[in-house]
């Protein structure tokens, strides 16, 4: 989609000097992310990391250093943000986005922040970067378009914005465009979802959605997912100083559940490790974490954190089925899915544990990712212990053919659409479809329409998209 209009120049400026104590920032901001949060579910998550105590800890650490007020912000701000970025999940890294909205209310709070101009009707807004708050204060109504250097594809602010028909482009050069030049804003995402929602559902194929805290959840239900096709644990385990405990897990998978009202929720098991460190379980490190301790690896080397995951997970489940038992009648809705499994003992090792824990009445079902080639080759023995396959086809492919992801220079070579990619995927499906268990696909390539009819033609049973 594409759409055109006058350059609205759009610039945050603040003033120099606290005015405000942390508190009181702490205070105000609190107050306006909750009054927020009500209207829109994106800034309850904001609310959520403004809760956090990392974000505390954070700033007394820079003030304990002998900086000021506003620099301690700022460092405590790029801390944070560099943990999320360090991360091999383009979701969490656009989580960072977050972070700054966040330490950006703070500092506003704190500091002052100058008025905004009124932006005049049709036109495109042009930005370094924008964040959640910043749509916050604008007239969405009358705007053409966002034009910026930069920021993510699965940013809340694309979600905010596509959710009104607004086109967002990225990673444009704007040095050169000046107040009321005419730009284009060229949006080949804005649309697409319900395209290919559209294919799946004629197909006769399920449509999740991928979702990293339960803000994602709520939005994907609302919008009329048929569930959630992965349900990323790690927003639960990262930016704190101890892992969480067992009710507080608890807890939010079954309001997680709740809010799918009984349409299924497949929960990844912890995908750390390796590239993705947690502070308060440091680990030595890898010359090459791509191929070293990670997802279920790394869950198995610490089994004290895995046991408190899969108690948390059963006994979510246990009260959906007392709450709800209508829920359980065509089979659990509550699905644990084991990621970066390679050999069908790592199977049996965590469905031993969840059995110790379940004893005979199993509230869950057990499946996999498919994410590595030897899950591809070793697809059939997998099968015989497992309940699902999910394709992850952003790991798949960069194991497949050898080359990181996160290198540009070897962009030709990750191609999710080569021929060994999908001899990957059909040999999955084919192993799927002998031993009688549902295979999907979860991975960023299910979210390209250019990719829909090949899919399905796959046989695939379902698609997960990023959003709806």
């Amino acid at each position: 989609m594409k759409a055109q209009g006058p350059a609205f120049l759009y610039n945050r400026t603040a003033s120099s000097g606290a005015v405000r104590s942390f508190d009181e920032a702490f205070d105000a901001v609190r107050a306006e992310l909750s009054a927020a949060a009500a209207v829109n579910p994106v800034f309850a998550a904001h609310l959520e990391m403004l809760e956090d105590p990392l974000v505390r800890e954070s700033y007394d650490s820079g003030i304990r250093s002998g900086m000021d007020a506003p620099d301690a912000l700022d460092a405590a701000c790029k801390g944070v943000c560099d943990m999320f970025l360090g991360i091999d999940d383009e979701y969490l890294r656009a989580r960072a986005d977050d972070v700054r909205d966040v330490f950006g209310r703070l500092r506003e709070a704190m500091c002052g922040v100058s008025d905004f101009r009124e932006i005049p009707s049709g036109s495109v807004v042009v930005a370094e970067e924008l964040l959640p708050s910043d749509l916050a204060r604008l007239d969405l109504g009358g705007i053409a378009g966002l034009l910026c250097a930069r920021g993510s594809s699965t940013s809340h602010v694309c979600i905010i914005a596509h959710a009104k028909g607004i086109p967002v482009q990225l990673g444009v050069d704007i040095s050169g465009i000046r107040e009321g030049d005419l730009v284009t804003v060229d949006d080949p995402h804005l649309g697409a979802m319900s395209g290919i929602a559209a294919r799946v559902r004629a197909a006769g194929r399920k449509l999740y959605v991928n979702a990293g805290n339960l803000d994602d959840v709520r939005s994907a239900i609302s919008s009329g997912a048929d569930g959630i096709g992965v349900f990323r644990t790690e927003f639960l385990f990262m930016g704190r100083d101890s892992m969480p405990s067992e009710s507080e897990q608890r807890a939010l998978y079954l309001e997680a559940l709740e809010t799918c009202s009984g349409k299924p929720l497949i929960i990844r098991l912890l995908d750390v490790g390796g590239d993705k460190a947690l502070p308060y379980l440091p680990m030595p490190a890898e010359e090459n974490p791509y191929l070293g301790i990670r997802g279920i690896r790394f869950s198995l080397k610490h089994p004290e954190l895995l046991e408190v995951q899969l108690q948390a997970i059963c006994g979510a489940a246990f009260e959906l089925r007392n709450r709800h038992p209508e829920w359980f009648a065509g089979g659990t809705p509550v699905r644990v899915m084991i990621p970066m499994v390679c050999v069908p003992e790592e199977i049996g090792s965590v469905r031993e544990m969840l059995r110790g824990i379940a004893g005979d009445s199993m509230p869950v079902s057990l499946g996999i990712m498919i994410e590595t080639p030897a899950a591809v080759f070793n697809a059939a023995e997998l099968a015989a212990g497992c309940d699902f396959f999910s394709i992850g086809t952003n790991d798949l492919t960069q194991y497949v053919m050898a080359a990181d992801r996160g290198n540009a220079a070897l962009s030709e070579l990750y191609d999710q659409f080569s021929p060994a990619v999908r001899r990957a995927v059909a040999l999955t499906v084919e192993a799927a479809n002998a031993a009688g268990i549902p295979v999907g696909i979860c991975g960023e390539l299910a979210s390209d329409p250019a990719a829909t009819g090949w899919l399905i033609e796959a046989g695939l049973d379902s698609l997960s998209l990023s959003r709806l």
